[in-house]
């Protein structure tokens, strides 16, 4: 996290979008002292604050009891899969929860303020899972529309897995040999550059298949 920034200037310009193995509450507290953003797929159901309207109980309150209790804002299509033509119709509710750190770290840690998105499909298809999205931001995330914006950037971790299956299983980037950190950055330069280029051309061809190769990018160079 700190080199990205370190590398970009500015911490608040960057977004760390990740799956489920960053849901770690001791990263979500180092990103707001560094003051830059997330926006991570939850897996744990954290201790909550409660509300001021909630019930007092002796059962610790959860994230999830508390979005669970919103009522849904509105629905959203999002495009899933390596395929442009694969969709999923969303619904979608989001709030601000106080979230406390896990038990045995909370004289370490202080409560965060957190923005909880939960996207769940509607009408899924028999032959995979729903989809189920609960995603954890400290983004400003005030209405609908806003919400909305943070699961499309979440949706596209599909193509960014695309793009890093080109570099590792095409370009063979994981078979490099090479004996300093310096040759390794350099030949991963190339390969990203190479990678790119091959899933571009390959997400084109898929949005509009009946184009002609050469009107994809008249600036790219070819052999006559």
């Amino acid at each position: 996290m700190r080199q990205s920034f370190a590398l970009m200037g500015s911490p608040e310009r960057c977004v760390h979008v990740s799956d489920r193995e960053s849901d770690i509450y001791e990263l979500f507290c180092l990103a707001q002292d560094l003051g830059t953003r997330f926006l991570v797929r939850v897996q744990t159901n954290r201790l909550a604050k409660p509300p001021m309207e909630a019930a007092l109980t002796d059962v610790p309150h959860r994230v999830f009891a508390q979005l669970a209790a919103i009522p849904w804002a509105g629905r959203h299509q999002v495009t899933i899969g390596d395929q442009n033509e694969n969709t999923a119709l969303l619904r979608i509710k989001f709030a601000s929860v106080k979230t406390l750190p896990p038990v045995g770290k909370q004289k370490r840690y202080d409560q965060q303020t957190f923005v909880y998105i939960h996207a769940l499909e509607v009408d899924p298809p028999s032959d995979r899972e729903p989809i189920n999205w609960r995603l954890v931001t400290n983004l400003p995330v005030s209405d609908l529309a806003a919400a909305i914006g943070k699961l499309d950037w979440y949706a596209l971790r599909w193509k960014i897995e695309i793009f890093h299956k080109i570099m590792k299983s095409g370009c063979r980037a994981e078979d490099a040999r090479l004996q300093t950190a310096e040759r390794l950055v350099k030949l991963l330069a190339l390969i990203a550059v190479v990678s790119w280029r091959i899933f571009w051309i390959t997400m084109s061809a898929r949005a509009r298949p009946d184009t002609r190769p050469e009107t994809r990018d008249r600036s790219y160079p070819r052999r006559n």
